[in-house]
């Protein structure tokens, strides 16, 4: 099954990529349209909300814009815009040209040119909630429009204000059933309301100093350091009154204050209803001293009265994730990891009875990590999962454990079930289709587009993904996808842009990306290739546990044994011009190829290691180092583990030009590492390049940096890898010893046979 322009197609606010050339650029890129946050869907399913935003380099402007439109019919039908708001993009706006949410006020109604929504929530079908965050008083109002004849644009009412809030609010949710309005908020461990927590923070902005003290880990994560608030799950009621509109009926409640938490108790996953909304259940880290060191947390389960909330599974297992009521509410489904220690070990389904309090586990004996869980019946899951370069959508029979794929292709994402039918509102794309809505009929599988964000992005100008299989470490089987460039000839030579993926336990999948999007690459010209080594996820768990204490060695054997591979099976790929580029772990992976292999013109590093021991003293997560290199670097067995995989060892080594690029807000390899790696490439007169981005942090997510990126990568390899027509190789390759990991011949280096 393939996503090919299907008829149905709902076109939205269209983006102005038609008077570009006809060729995927970075500029093509930044400008796409995107969904922004999570889709709404209509108590009855009749209609669908959803935020879309797109950046204009032109005007450097983003747009930030809440579409309404109908899932019940199949004419092409445009959505109606409920909010449209522009801001200034640019890190330092002129301040004449300053743009902002503006705070609640007293009238009935106000412009929506002056809303920038979010979080999108139905508060009935005809009535559509969304909520504002006014920076400069540091509110939050939950604003919403009614209509009262159909989802037509003309019947639709101005926003009008339902309740703020003195403190941002996130993750809102509606139950139409008990009229529950539920949202997070951080607060102050011991304040009792939302006004007791605005105070504390005007107080601490009149500080003089602006030290902040801390006893335990963690101290900081991803991109912020912890502060003294929680995030913790807040109520009330809503009524509807006059002309439908809805309004306070309670106080705003805190309904997991008073758990008995001994420590820090967030709400770090999205909590779920019950269908009656009377009950909460969300997922919360384990409060403890080991809060850095262990991936330990619970399903808790709340009633929405503000009983106190209390954990499903309790013990010592690892990570819980996606947790979701039965029907009727007398049971929950979730995920949960066995080992405390290690964030990629494999999910496994679990369901909880609240009556007698008994977990049954489904599937246990399947290979695959499920990363989405649901209930169709009472009879039948829904799962997510990746294989094999897809992410697949199946139904699990709870008895017998058996998997019955639905969608096998490509990539579905987020998952939402649709009430009075049989299918599911899904988020889908490939390496040559931007993300999209489209309904699927859990009976046989049918795809219905509900959207198309980006009608100009056609397959014309977009390369498939098509399937690698090569043989690497241990003999097993290596997967990977192969881009071609747009008019593709296979008499000519390509240079080649060899990508590889961070995690490391993740995988390519046949994805859209807005980030390291291989399409780039081959619209460029390159022949790109992604290969998934040992680490990757989607081929059982063995293999991605095999990366354990081999970070430089079967995961670095199966990729060049790929490459060798690659450039015998694929003559067109100019062995003379390849470039390798990687982020995060394939950053890692990126010194670690300087170090011992000399076959890349240019190589390209983002926010990568370059000291193991180092990065342990200043990443967060420390039960990652601790599980890879199997110990801390103060016990004199595993620093030998760490050192061995460190790329600082190899520094000497480094001969090939490298583009570093990292970023000031990356907590999870700080900027050090890349500081480090550009220093020692430079201090031996390797020629290299930074890219330092003060204002990002493990990702460049702001579309001018990200433009910036992208022309600077570009540049970068296509420097390195121009067309010398030296015909004295004659595209001749080295031959490749896996015995001891280097060019054979090569006095470059000086790699011992126990080293791999």
């Amino acid at each position: 099954m393939t996503i090919g322009r299907m008829l149905n197609s709902l076109p939205v606010a269209a983006l102005a990529i038609g008077s570009l050339a006809r060729q995927f650029t970075p500029e093509v890129l930044v400008q796409t349209n995107r969904f922004s946050g999570s889709v709404a869907v209509s108590p009855s399913s009749s209609a669908i909300a959803y935020i879309q935003t797109r950046y204009s380099i032109d005007d450097k402007r983003q747009t930030t814009q809440l579409l309404i439109q109908k899932l019940d019919s199949n004419d092409a039908v445009e959505a109606h815009q409920v909010a449209d708001f522009s801001t200034d993009a640019r890190p330092n706006p002129p301040k004449s040209d300053s743009e902002d949410a503006q705070d609640a006020d007293s009238s009935d109604t106000v412009k929506t040119k002056k809303l920038k929504p979010s979080q999108a929530v139905w508060l009935s079908d005809s009535s559509l909630g969304f909520v504002v965050f006014d920076s400069s008083s540091g509110k939050s109002t939950l604003y919403a429009v009614s209509n009262h004849g159909g989802h037509k644009h003309s019947r639709w009412s101005k926003p009008y204000p339902v309740m703020t809030a003195p403190v941002p609010i996130s993750d809102v949710q509606f139950n139409t059933v008990s009229g529950v309005l539920a949202f997070t908020a951080e607060v102050y461990n011991g304040t009792s309301t939302l006004d007791e927590t605005a105070k504390r923070d005007r107080k601490e902005q009149e500080r003089a100093d602006t030290g902040q003290v801390y006893d335990e880990l963690w101290v900081r994560h991803w991109d912020t350091f912890v502060s003294p608030k929680l995030s913790q799950i807040h109520t009330l009621k809503l009524e509807s009154g006059r002309h439908n509109e809805f309004k306070p009926k309670s106080e705003i409640r805190n309904i997991i204050r008073d758990t008995p938490s001994h420590g820090r108790l967030d709400a770090t996953d999205s909590f779920v209803f019950s269908d009656d909304g009377r009950q909460i259940v969300f997922v919360a880290k384990k409060p403890a001293r080991d809060y850095a060191w262990k991936t330990t947390s619970y399903v808790y389960l709340a009633d929405v009265d503000g009983s106190a909330a209390a954990p499903i599974n309790p013990g010592k297992g690892g990570a819980s994730s996606s947790p979701a009521f039965s029907a009727d509410g007398s049971k929950i489904v979730y995920l949960q990891m066995d080992n405390p220690a290690y964030e990629a070990d494999r999910n496994r389904i679990k369901i909880y009875s609240i009556s007698d309090q008994s977990t049954t586990v489904v599937a246990d004996d399947w290979k695959l990590s499920p990363s989405h869980v649901d209930w169709i019946d009472e009879d039948t899951l829904l799962v997510t999962y990746n294989d094999w370069g897809r992410n697949k959508l199946a139904k699990v029979d709870i008895a017998s454990g058996e998997i019955t794929p639905v969608i096998s292709e490509h990539v579905v994402g987020a998952v939402k079930r649709l009430s009075g039918a049989n299918s599911l509102l899904i988020d889908y794309s490939a390496m040559d289709s931007p993300t999209d809505l489209y309904t699927v009929s859990l009976d046989d599988s049918k795809l219905t587009r509900v959207t198309d964000l980006n009608p100009e992005l056609t397959k014309d100008i977009l390369s498939p993904a098509e399937d690698l299989e090569f043989i690497g470490a241990d003999n097993a089987t290596i997967h990977g996808f192969i881009l071609h460039p747009p008019n593709f000839d296979p008499e000519k030579k390509y240079p080649l842009a060899f990508v590889i993926h961070g995690g490391p336990q993740s995988s390519f999948s046949d994805a859209w990306s807005t980030r390291w999007n291989l399409n780039i690459f081959a619209a460029a010209g390159f022949v790109t290739v992604a290969m998934d080594p040992q680490g990757s996820t989607g081929y059982g768990q063995d293999f991605t546990d095999a990366i354990r204490n081999q970070w430089g060695g079967k995961p670095y054997e199966s990729l060049i044994k790929s490459l060798y591979q690659l450039l015998e099976s694929h003559p067109y790929i100019d062995s003379d011009r390849m470039a390798a580029l990687g982020a995060s772990y394939g950053g890692y992976m990126i010194n670690w190829i300087n170090g011992h292999f000399d076959g890349f013109k240019a190589l390209v590093n983002h926010d990568g290691m370059f000291s193991t021991v180092s990065t342990y003293y200043s990443t967060e997560e420390l039960y990652f180092p601790e599980t890879e290199f199997e110990g801390v670097p103060f016990d004199t067995k595993a620093r030998e583990n760490y050192e061995r995989w460190s790329p600082e060892r190899f520094v000497a080594n480094w001969k090939t030009p490298t583009l570093v690029i990292h970023s000031e807000k990356d907590y999870r390899l700080v900027v050090s590492e890349g500081l480090s790696t550009f220093t020692a490439l430079r201090r031996q007169g390797v020629p290299a390049r930074l890219l330092y981005f003060p204002d990002e942090n493990h990702w460049v997510l702001k579309p001018a940096n990200s433009l910036r990126w992208h022309q600077e990568v570009l540049e970068w390899i296509t420097k390195w890898t121009k067309d010398t027509s030296d015909d004295s190789k004659n595209g001749e390759f080295d031959e490749f010893d896996a015995d001891v990991g280097r060019i054979s011949g090569s006095n470059r280096f000086r790699i011992q046979n126990d080293e791999l």
